[in-house]
């Protein structure tokens, strides 16, 4: 497969002033250097395939926005080499590219004069635009009397009607509101079916994970590492949460899934049981289910509460409960350590239809106000449901009844 972008030891370095006029002293040389050096970026190593959905995650100042700039030449770098064989649209901050004194109207020329089409070509796309961006009543008023969601509906309508190679978008989804953020997210499934390069930075994992056949996790302006969407997730889920409890060890686990808590509490062993009380990883739609977690306290903590997560196979999140959840809220107090206990939850019936799923174990700390973790064990159990039931697709198996009414009785 052909490599559309790619870069070697990419770097971008900026000079930091104490004051604006350091700069002026600076550049007439008067004197010593006033600046100190940030190299947001640094020995990034990339390269990205025509036609991939490509994500980049990682924590704030990251260098995640400072790269999507310099692969869509609005930055250049200060060292490294960056190659982009094709034509880059990119939506970067809300308003970038848009002259706030122009209409909207005059915004979509402008821009798409900068991507390097002739007025007649847009005159021949401003229809489809206006339409994509339902901006029909406003599209001829100053954007600085643009809402931020309105100002991403003509971004976003823009920057996918020039038609690029490459489309990069930068966390903007996340001001939209639910419906048009549906409607890019449909746009761009467009573009990755006609094979179109896609760059997203987003901090939604759902949408990279769905999304992405590739993932980079960016941290401190370096590539930390490049891979599959659920290892790289899982990764800085990981380095998230350790930065997060500074005082929570490095957890290790059998099955190599992410691990964090503060740690007075530590599950020993997970098992899911079938009515009879024996160990199963496949169950049928409506069976009934156990599932016991074993732990140690490790030290004295109050107001633990254990809850469970269900997700399918591909990262969809079906279910969530704790024993904290209910009408009548239980948590649990450990005044002396060590100990062993067992939790128990029982689910009478498990509506699931058939798949792969996998179970998160999260105990957490409620006496302090907001939930801390103790033990949090990213897919601690694997089972599956198995094909006995075929008669329903989704998820849940729900009970349906139909019956055939005439016109009479509808009324």
């Amino acid at each position: 497969m052909e490599t559309i972008i790619e870069t070697a030891n990419l770097g971008k370095c900026y000079r930091i002033y104490a004051h604006p006029f350091h700069r002026v002293r600076e550049f007439m040389r008067l004197g010593h250097d006033l600046h100190r050096t940030f190299w947001a970026l640094r020995n990034v190593n990339l390269q990205i395939q025509r036609g991939s959905s490509f994500g980049i995650i990682g924590p704030n100042g990251a260098g995640k926005s400072t790269l999507l700039k310099l692969l869509s030449g609005i930055s250049q770098p200060t060292e490294g080499c960056l190659q982009v064989r094709g034509a880059v649209a990119s939506i970067l901050e809300l308003g970038s590219g848009f002259h706030p004194e122009f209409s909207g109207r005059n915004n979509i020329f402008l821009n798409c004069a900068l991507q390097g089409l002739t007025r007649e070509q847009t005159e021949e796309i401003l229809p489809n635009i206006i339409e994509f961006s339902e901006l029909h009543g406003f599209i001829d008023q100053p954007v600085r009397t643009y809402s931020t969601g309105m100002y991403l509906r003509l971004g976003f309508a823009v920057a996918t009607a020039v038609d690029p190679d490459v489309l990069i978008v930068d966390e903007a989804l996340s001001v939209g509101d639910e419906y048009f953020r549906n409607k890019c997210l449909d746009r761009m499934n467009e573009f990755k079916q006609r094979g179109k390069t896609i760059l997203i930075v987003s901090h939604d994992l759902t949408t990279v994970r769905h999304f992405c056949s590739q993932v980079a996790l960016m941290d401190g302006g370096l590539l930390r590492t490049v891979g599959s969407p659920d290892a790289v997730l899982d990764e800085y889920l990981e380095m998230s949460h350790k930065n997060q409890t500074a005082r929570a060890p490095e957890r290790k686990t059998t099955n190599g899934s992410p691990r964090w808590g503060s740690g007075e509490i530590e599950a020993t062993r997970i098992e899911m049981l079938d009515g009879q009380g024996k160990v199963r990883s496949q169950f049928d739609t409506s069976e009934s289910v156990i599932i016991d977690a074993e732990f140690a306290v490790k030290s004295p903590v109050r107001g633990v509460v254990f809850g469970y997560q269900i997700y399918r196979a591909d990262g969809a999140y079906v279910h969530g409960s704790n024993h904290f959840w209910h009408e009548q809220r239980w948590a649990l107090d450990f005044d002396s350590a060590p100990m062993k206990r067992k939790i128990r939850c029982e689910v009478p019936r498990l509506p699931l239809l058939p798949g792969q799923y996998y179970l998160t174990l999260c105990c957490y700390n409620q006496f302090d106000g907001f939930p801390q973790p103790v033990d949090h064990w990213e897919r601690a159990y694997s089972f599956s449901i198995s094909e006995r039931m075929t008669d329903q697709h989704g998820i849940f198996a729900m009970q349906t009844k139909w019956s055939l009414l005439s016109e009479e009785d509808g009324d």
